[in-house]
């Protein structure tokens, strides 16, 4: 690791759609200083093709669009920066000190005693030594506004659970082996609960949306076992359900299986734990906004495997796209790229059993009214923010259409999008090779690239689970946490393949075999459990696309 202005940097491309940039090979609280500079500097050079810089302890992903984006201008950027940055070592001019109340021990932290006995120490000597200590934001990720922190006392690392906590509280102080931090959101964990704080970590409302920024300095308060209310560090949404306002477009009667509202996600916002979520499918998206009449980036409906019934509440025009799920208008079967008029009363249903592909995005003329949060009308499910209240749909609600004085009926359809053939069809995908590639001996990359890989019914739009062959790692699945785009592949300690999808993490601790290329991204959206894939390697030559040589 060299911290002076010479700079000795691994680049590894996540196929054609990021760059992984690597400074050092272990945590340090002064090279994510140096990161936290050039994350910063890159940032503001608002390059062309640059959607996303996701720093963490000692890599820094940036996420591209492929079309625009110049790989090599991007490396000599970072190369400039990091010799005209002062020292890792000097504060940021904007780097903060923020100070977390905590109340440790009992109801709050429930892990105490397990983390006193495995460091041999009273629980009291655990909570002074972790409060005493001084630490600095290393990476921000796994959920938006969680901090993993550099810097806890060595004597108090301690093993993660055996088995995961399905709901970690909001604002929970944990240990997990040699990290700690504090969980922003009520999520799933593993880590060894020690203590909560009454902050809130993350706030789509409030600017930054996340209390704490990577290079930030952080040092815990103990406040005793004095009476606090917890936020749940959840948004609420803007208003309850609503039984009837003019304007709205749209009744649920019936929300299936997994219905939200989704346009094409939030890039930008990786560096605070946000996912770029949005429409898993945005071809499918693109093309029904195009046959309605609106922007591409019009918020629709994404519907999951078993669609809604709903009822219009005013006139329009409507498309479906994407999977085949069975639609109907009034009984009347709507195929998929179609688009109708609709008028007030008309009911659009979903029949059960059919389907072919898994998910369906319905557009409607002027698309679909709800709050913009951090740029964006899609919900994030996880983070409970975003779209319709933060959630998916339910009977009984209503939602509104965008323009809603125009008359959509009379709009021009662009028509479908894109004016091209889809890309391929079928199970196969094809996959560049990915940054822990090396981790992988011959006999598992051919079992990876040979064999078939089954759908598994734990996927979900943060990431799809493959069921098939172990493939395992050499020196096992753990790596330091470093930023994932979507369609990177990472291998479990069990040895098997998850593929990332738009609502996933930001940032991962598995390795990476292989990474999805752009261009069948949208394909990944549309399997459905039970479905059968295999993965084809290939290389590229500037930007194409062209199958790799054995020997190359």
């Amino acid at each position: 690791m060299n911290l002076g202005g010479e700079l000795s940097l691994r680049v590894q491309p996540m196929a054609d759609h990021g760059l992984l940039l690597t400074f050092g090979n272990r945590i340090d609280a002064a090279l994510g200083m140096r990161i936290a500079h050039v994350t910063d500097a890159l940032a503001d050079d608002d390059l062309p093709g640059v959607l996303d810089v996701v720093p963490s302890y000692t890599t820094l992903l940036v996420i591209l669009e492929p079309a625009t984006a110049d790989q090599a201008s991007i490396v000599s950027r970072v190369n400039y920066h990091w010799s005209r940055i002062a020292r890792a070592q000097a504060k940021r001019a904007d780097a903060r000190v923020v100070t977390i109340p905590v109340a440790y021990g009992a109801e709050p932290g429930p892990d105490l005693p397990d983390v006193a006995r495995h460091a041999g120490m009273s629980a009291e000597e655990v909570i002074r030594r972790h409060a005493e200590a001084s630490y600095q934001v290393g990476a921000i990720g796994f959920s938006p506004g969680f901090a993993f922190l550099i810097g806890l006392p060595p004597e108090l690392s301690t093993p993660r659970r055996s088995s995961p906590r399905t709901a970690v509280p909001a604002g929970s102080i944990g240990i997990g082996g040699g990290q700690t931090g504090v969980y922003s959101l009520a999520t799933p964990g593993g880590w060894n609960l020690i203590g909560r704080t009454a902050l809130t970590l993350f706030d789509p409302e409030r600017d930054p949306p996340s209390l704490l920024d990577v290079g930030d300095a952080v040092r815990f308060e103990p406040v005793g076992s004095v009476a606090v209310k917890y936020s749940t560090g959840r948004y609420k949404g803007d208003s309850p359900t609503r039984r009837h306002v003019h304007g709205d477009a749209i009744e649920v009667l019936d929300a299936g299986l997994q219905t939200s509202v989704q346009d094409l996600g939030r890039p930008g916002h990786g560096r605070l734990g946000v996912a770029p979520g949005g429409a898993v499918d945005r071809a499918a998206l693109i093309a029904g906004n195009r046959l309605v009449g609106n922007a591409d980036d019009a918020a629709g409906l994404e519907c999951t495997l078993t669609g809604p019934h709903l009822r219009f509440l005013r006139p329009g025009r409507i498309a479906v796209t994407g999977a085949e799920l069975g639609a109907r208008l009034n009984g009347l079967r709507v195929p998929s790229g179609a688009a109708r008029v609709v008028g007030a009363g008309d009911e659009l249903t979903f029949k059960r059993g059919e389907g072919n592909g898994a998910r369906a995005y319905l557009c409607l003329g002027g698309g679909i009214d709800v709050p913009v949060r951090l740029g964006s009308r899609s919900t994030d499910l996880m983070a409970g923010f975003g779209g319709f209240q933060g959630r998916a749909l339910r009977m009984g609600d209503r939602l509104r259409r965008r323009n809603v004085g125009a008359d959509v009926e009379s709009q021009p359809a662009l028509g479908p999008w894109p004016p091209q053939e889809r890309p391929l069809q079928g199970n196969v995908f094809r996959v560049a090779r990915g940054p822990q590639f090396d981790r992988f001996d011959d006999d598992a990359w051919k079992t990876f690239t040979t064999r078939e890989f089954t759908v598994s019914s734990q996927s979900n739009r943060l990431g799809i689970r493959l069921d098939g062959p172990s493939i395992l790692p050499n020196g096992g699945a753990d790596i330091i946490s470093e930023g994932i785009v979507t369609g990177a592949i990472q291998i479990t300690g069990e040895g098997q393949p998850i593929v990332m999808l738009p609502s996933r993490a930001t940032i991962g601790g598995y390795p990476k075999i292989a990474t999805v290329v752009f261009a069948d991204l949208d394909r990944l959206g549309q399997l459905r459990p039970g479905d059968r894939i295999r993965f084809e390697e290939v290389g590229y030559a500037g930007d194409i696309v062209i199958p790799r040589n054995e020997d190359s």
